[in-house]
């Protein structure tokens, strides 16, 4: 799919959305053509679909009251949606009064690029940013609704602008990872861990740079019995507390993973719902390889509440100390852990970007057939 028509598409809806009112607004659409979205032939026909649906249901709406200022623009390397983003917002400095719409049409790590940068501005200059990820990537865990009709519906009386927290992820300070990581601390909208599912992560980016494609599952199966191999357990301490600082519990022992999202209720690697229900940290202690085979197929599928080996819970801040190598990612991409980077804290930040989020009610009945 050619990314000046998607872009020709979107720019029809925009024109239209009564999400700004009549204030003036500055709208740019970031697209990675090389999102699978775009690239893969079966996806792309679902898109143009999705597409001329929104397009029709869109119509007979009316122009909306205020200017907008319409621009598309490709990502052509790594990073380069974070480019991107410090040129809008250094232009969004000398245009004070003005609103921006961000449509990010690409995958959950060129849009977590954007959103890095754009969370690290001040507020002032940050609130006036409003966001709306459309699912064009491989997994989209991150994306505002997993299916594009979802997304374009939003744009057109299906949405509302709200606001989104973040994890901080913040290794301790002086040691190497402190160096690597932009201010000393990486950010993730969606799932932050470490464990065994970031060696996953870690294991599909490597075969995504040279088979592109969703190679997840394929390496959920393979960590089964690999990730014990490169990674063996240690003895790890984790203590959580609430947003004043209260202690809520602590845990000991050996763990295949510790993960801590935005909320509850979501989903990574494409999909799996680590995080089921309402509480939005989850720990999985280490097992032996019989149990994993067992339980590898449950967890996948979000049924993992109720297991003696998960412990699933609410927090605001996880302290973690441990003496060994380890991985960690956020919103999947992938960093390398060693003991001097513990004690390493993750934490819920307060509100960060406003992103375009669902209403409640029915959508149009043109769109609805897609999902």
């Amino acid at each position: 799919m050619d990314t000046r028509a998607f872009a020709e598409a979107v720019r029809g809806l925009v024109e239209r959305t009564p999400l700004f009112g009549k204030s003036d607004l500055e709208a740019v659409m970031v697209a990675n053509p090389r999102a699978g979205g775009f690239t893969r032939s079966s996806r792309a026909r679902h898109n143009t679909a999705a597409l001329a649906d929104a397009a029709k249901a869109a119509s007979s709406m009316p122009l909306r009251g205020g200017a907008t200022n319409w621009r598309a623009l490709d990502t052509v390397s790594p990073k380069h949606a974070g480019t991107i983003a410090l040129s809008l917002l250094e232009e969004a400095a000398i245009k004070p009064r003005t609103k921006w719409l961000i449509i990010l049409a690409c995958g959950d790590g060129t849009s977590h690029e954007f959103l890095d940068e754009l969370s690290r501005a001040p507020r002032e200059l940050a609130e006036r940013f409003t966001v709306l990820r459309l699912p064009m990537g491989t997994g989209n865990d991150g994306s505002d609704g997993r299916e594009l009709s979802d997304s374009l519906s939003r744009l057109i009386g299906y949405g509302r602008i709200d606001e989104q927290v973040a994890i901080r992820m913040i290794p301790a300070p002086g040691g190497p990872a402190s160096k690597r990581a932009p201010g000393g601390e990486w950010r993730s909208f969606n799932i932050a861990s470490m464990g065994v599912d970031a060696y996953i992560t870690h294991m599909t980016n490597q075969l995504k740079s040279k088979l592109p494609g969703d190679s997840y599952k394929m390496w959920l199966d393979l960590a089964t019995v690999l990730y014990d191999l490169s990674y063996p357990s240690g003895h790890m301490e984790i203590r959580a507390f609430d947003a004043t600082g209260k202690i809520l519990a602590s845990y000991e022992g050996k763990f295949l993973l510790a993960a801590m999202g935005i909320s509850g209720h979501r989903a990574y690697g494409s999909n799996k719902p680590i995080l089921p229900d309402d509480d939005n940290v989850c720990l999985i202690r280490q097992m032996s390889l019989l149990r994993k085979l067992i339980l590898k197929g449950p967890i996948a599928a979000g049924r993992h509440r109720g297991l003696p080996e998960a412990e699933l819970f609410s927090a605001d801040t996880l302290e973690i100390s441990y003496g060994h190598p380890i991985l960690m990612q956020t919103d999947g991409e992938e960093q390398n852990l060693v003991a001097g980077d513990f004690p390493f804290r993750m934490e819920r930040t307060g509100p960060l970007i406003r992103h375009v989020a669902r209403t409640q009610g029915r959508r149009p009945e043109a769109l609805t057939g897609l999902d």
